[in-house]
Order: C-alpha cells, then sequence, then structure tokens
C-alpha cells in the first residue's frame, strides 16, 4: 500500500511537471510562427511539427513493475555535460566561437545609488509639520 501511495503521488508530480514542459514547448514552436519567414513557410512547420507534439501526452506509462525491473546502472544519473554525454550530441554548432559581446553591465555592486533632492523641505527650512517627525517611542498615558 505505502508503495502504490509513494507510486501515485510521483505519477501525479510527474504529470504536472509534464504538462508544464509541453505548454512551454507550445508557446515556443508558436513564437516561431510570428516571424516575417514563417508566412511562407507556416504550413510546413506545422506540418512537421504536429505529429511529433501528438505522440507527447502527459500521462507517463511508467508504473512500479517498470521500476522494479529496471537495471541497477539505470539508475546512476550521468551529467550532461559530461564526455560520454557530449559524444551523442556533437555537431557543428558546437565548435563555433562567439567573439566579443558588448558589455551590458548588470554588476549592482558598480552602480552609485541616486542621491534625493528633498526641496520641498530645504525650502521650509526644516520647519513645520513635515520635518516634525518622531521617531522615537512615545510614553505610555496613565
Amino acid at each position: 500500500m505505502a508503495l502504490e501511495s509513494l507510486s501515485q503521488s510521483l505519477t501525479e508530480q510527474y504529470c504536472c511537471r509534464r504538462c508544464l514542459l509541453l505548454k512551454r514547448l507550445d508557446l515556443t514552436t508558436s513564437a516561431f510562427h510570428w516571424g516575417d519567414r514563417a508566412e511562407a513557410h507556416g504550413e510546413v512547420m506545422k506540418a512537421v511539427l504536429s505529429p511529433i507534439r501528438g505522440l507527447l501526452t502527459p500521462e507517463s506509462d511508467v508504473s512500479i513493475a517498470h521500476v522494479l525491473a529496471a537495471r541497477a546502472d539505470l539508475s546512476r544519473l550521468v551529467p550532461a555535460t559530461s564526455v560520454a554525454a557530449r559524444r551523442g550530441t556533437s555537431c557543428a554548432i558546437n565548435k563555433v566561437l562567439m567573439g566579443d559581446v558588448p558589455d551590458r553591465g548588470g554588476r549592482p555592486s558598480e552602480l552609485e545609488a541616486p542621491m534625493p533632492t528633498w526641496k520641498s523641505r530645504r525650502e521650509d527650512g526644516g520647519r513645520g509639520k513635515a520635518g516634525q517627525q518622531r521617531w522615537g517611542r512615545r510614553k505610555k498615558k496613565k
């Protein structure tokens, strides 16, 4: 019973994650249809993508029996950046080196915050209600 409950929980989480990834895939592929060149190739793109997308479903066909029957070596995770993983995905684009790119900044340690100007308080000389804010504790009434 405990194993079945765990399996059901994992199946629900896996389905939720697959739904999210499929939604991202749909949005990404729809973004390709927005370009100017997509007008000429839109139908061809749909014809290629539709059968592939139709095969991808949120439900998984992995059961407890599959997990128990799996070999021990299948449970080892191989990093995506390992030599073995990269050997199967090597292509010409991986060898292209990028040149110099412009510096876009984004380092908060190099930025200085601008000092605010309080002209209205300076004109008033610090007097009046605007300058009479009390920051200490008030005494309790007896």
